[in-house]
């Protein structure tokens, strides 16, 4: 089985569930299922709503929950989503900088208890809502923020959604180059559609050697698509995309098995 680490519940409609659902079983894939909060362009369900989900069709589906970092957050939330069977977080549109000191005990949680956290990093489409919250959402999702995160917590598993978009890209795949608990998806057709083959070799191989045959920097790399209950089919549209652009880089089939899906097996079962 695959696992996409990176697609959204934004329907509780039960048709589109389970149409959701025979697309993960038609192409043999676990998606790992979130909100993304009350700010995003789009509407989403609450957190009891992935999990009510994934409790229905847990053969398919892993629920992660939405962290609301805002200007005022309960660290022991943390504990409250791993009760309640969350296997992972998901992080986007926060107040401040996502290496805050007030945002810095719920990873200290998150590391604790195994929950890996994927953040969105780079671009955000411009909503009504920007005008209500006037936060500067692209320097605070800077991939740059995760440093300090890595760092102070060496046994917590970041995954970076979208290698930081055409904003960051550059210094996305230097960071998850640099630490060894830091990975990155190429999340929405928007990143992995514009990717040519030789920009990633060029990011993801070394600084030092003109060809790099270890391809270390890309066993750094995660399947995750951003497909949505509504248009499940952006997840085979990913897989298809992932899969021609590392044969064109010539990545070996074993790193490709362990991006499209053996990596994260082993964080979440």
């Amino acid at each position: 089985m695959k696992i996409d680490v990176h697609t959204h519940i934004n329907s509780t409609d039960p048709e589109q569930l389970e149409n959701f659902v025979k697309t993960c079983e038609k192409s043999e894939t676990i998606a790992c299922i979130c909100s993304a909060g009350p700010r995003s362009d789009h509407e989403y369900p609450a957190n009891d709503a992935t999990l009510k989900a994934a409790k229905q069709y847990p053969e398919f589906l892993i629920p992660f929950a939405f962290v609301d970092l805002w200007d005022k957050i309960d660290a022991d939330v943390i504990d409250k989503f791993a009760e309640q069977g969350f296997k992972g977080l998901k992080c986007i549109t926060p107040y401040y900088p996502y290496d805050h000191d007030l945002y810095m005990p719920v990873y200290e949680k998150a590391e604790k208890l195994k929950l890996p956290v994927l953040f969105h990093t780079g671009a955000f489409r411009p909503s009504k809502k920007d005008a209500v919250t006037r936060r500067p959402l692209l320097k605070n999702m800077n991939p740059l923020n995760l440093d300090r995160i890595a760092r102070s917590f060496p046994d917590l598993k970041i995954i970076m959604a979208h290698l930081g978009t055409t904003f960051f890209r550059k210094e996305a795949s230097e960071l998850i180059k640099l630490h060894p608990n830091l990975y990155a998806d190429l999340a929405g057709n928007g990143s992995w559609m514009a990717i040519q083959p030789a920009e990633l070799a060029s990011w993801l191989g070394s600084c030092i050697m003109e060809v790099d045959s270890t391809f270390a920097g890309f066993k750094k790399l995660l399947l995750g698509s951003d497909a949505y209950f509504t248009a499940p089919g952006i997840m085979l549209d990913a897989q298809k995309y992932y899969e021609l652009l590392l044969r064109r880089i010539g990545v070996p089939r074993d790193i490709i098995d362990d991006i499209m899906g053996k990596t994260a097996s082993g964080w979440l079962f």
